[in-house]
């Protein structure tokens, strides 16, 4: 999943990613809450408040090497681990891919969280009503299923 920074941003760094919540793998770009004590984890329903948007994906730990062993690939990488601090974006302008791949987004459409934090015109399979971000170019329900990124404007 592709979450990139277009302008300037607040970035929070003092966040867990939170290993009791969800399936354990997150996308960047992914709407979370705090769930716990400096803990987030994924937006999944309508009982909690979104708090920001991940800013890396969350990897799992691998099942075939002792915990905190990383492959030659995920050294220098973004990705975060299971349990591992992770960056939580606020404010600013973003592109992302983390969206309702079945929907159409218009410029100026409200945004809200849906499943597993994806990010959701209002009224559209959305899990929170609360107000996120706003879309800031339009694509069609062909154009988020392809991939293109879509730049939204964070309200939170």
């Amino acid at each position: 999943m592709v979450f990139i920074p277009r302008d300037p941003v607040v970035q929070n760094q003092f966040l867990v990613h939170d290993t009791s919540q969800g399936n354990g793998t997150e996308s960047a770009g992914c709407v979370v809450f705090l769930s716990g004590d400096e803990k987030v984890a994924c937006v999944s329903g309508t009982g909690v408040v979104p708090y920001g948007f991940l800013m890396q994906n969350v990897k799992a730990e691998s099942s075939a090497h002792p915990t905190g062993f990383r492959l030659p690939g995920d050294l220098g990488s973004s990705d975060a681990f299971t349990g591992d601090p992770v960056g939580v974006a606020h404010l600013g302008i973003y592109d992302t891919t983390h969206i309702n791949t079945n929907s159409a987004f218009t410029a100026g459409t409200n945004l809200v969280a849906g499943a597993n934090g994806i990010v959701t015109p209002t009224g559209v399979n959305q899990v929170n009503p609360a107000v996120i971000a706003i879309a800031q170019n339009s694509l069609t329900s062909a154009q988020a299923a392809a991939g293109e990124s879509l730049r939204i404007k964070l309200l939170i």
